[in-house]
């Protein structure tokens, strides 16, 4: 199936009405988060683009069903430096830190949930003043003129990776749990074994792990409490590897094959032969020459 670059394409698209009730999802979400004030352009400001990028979610089976996705971007490859942003820097979770968690899992048999936030860096305050174009498809007569006065991070905006984590950082502190040293990303709450919970952040992407399981539902409970999230119940995917689980025989082991399918389907090879080398012993690479 062809992914639309653009709402024009979107529209020519055998497909217009799931892309459309996606576009119509994504804006509600961004009116029910009061993402920006419509106002008149002032004279000579600088305005941002914005954009509205399709795609489809494989989803997870016997979780999350495959579904159409829009978003709306600004195109923040236009802000500049000391002018629409300062600092950018947002951490993630070390994949070190991943594989330790998923170890102590296995180890002390502890429950592995999983969540993710929907629209997650909407949640961000932004400290910059920034105006941005009107979304295609959505600007209502009489207001063509008028431009949006963002009040929330935006997808695109280069600061917005940074203001979603302290928003994120200050709740969880406010919800007793502490930031460990070695990995900013990784966070604990109650340091006796029986009831520790242990939370992993990946942006928007989180495992949640615990010996005990009221504290995982009420880590569940008090984020969504707070943030829109989306509850995937045992974990089963992270960072494009697939979790299997087997809890009886006391195993757990990570799998890229759904990824490494989607690549191969990507450039046509679905059909290629399999080999048990990257590259043959007998194989010589031969000189061009000297440039």
């Amino acid at each position: 199936m062809e992914i639309p670059r653009s709402m024009a394409q979107a529209r020519k698209s055998p497909n217009w009405k799931e892309w459309d009730n996606a576009s119509k999802e994504e804006w509600s979400s961004l009116m029910k988060n009061h993402t920006w004030d419509l106002i008149d352009k002032p004279d000579g400001a600088r305005v941002v683009g914005s954009k509205w990028l399709y795609t489809i979610k494989s989803g997870i089976p016997g979780v999350e069903l495959k579904r159409f996705k829009c978003r709306l971007v600004a195109q923040g490859f236009s802000q500049t430096e000391g002018v629409d942003y300062n600092e950018i820097f947002s951490p993630v979770v070390k994949h070190v830190s991943i594989r330790i968690m998923l170890s102590a899992v296995v180890n002390r048999d502890y429950e592995l949930e999983q969540m993710d936030v929907k629209t997650a860096f909407l949640h961000g305050d932004l400290e910059e003043r920034i105006l941005m174009k009107q979304p295609e498809g959505f600007i209502k007569k009489g207001d063509e003129n008028k431009v949006c006065l963002l009040r929330k991070s935006l997808y695109g905006l280069k600061q917005s990776p940074r203001q979603w984590n302290l928003k994120f950082d200050s709740f969880m502190k406010e919800s007793g749990f502490i930031r460990r040293s070695y990995d900013s990303c990784v966070y604990m709450r109650n340091l006796n074994k029986e009831n520790a919970v242990y939370l992993l952040l990946y942006v928007d992407d989180m495992l949640i792990a615990s010996g005990c399981k009221a504290e995982v539902r009420l880590v569940k409970d008090t984020l969504s409490q707070k943030f829109e999230m989306k509850d995937l119940g045992p974990a089963s995917r992270i960072l494009g590897m697939d979790i299997i689980r087997d809890r009886k025989k006391g195993i757990l082991s990570l799998s890229q094959e759904t990824y490494i399918e989607k690549v191969l389907k990507a450039f046509g090879m679905s059909d290629a032969k399999s080999t048990i080398t990257p590259l043959a012993t007998h194989f010589k690479l031969k000189s061009l020459g000297k440039a």
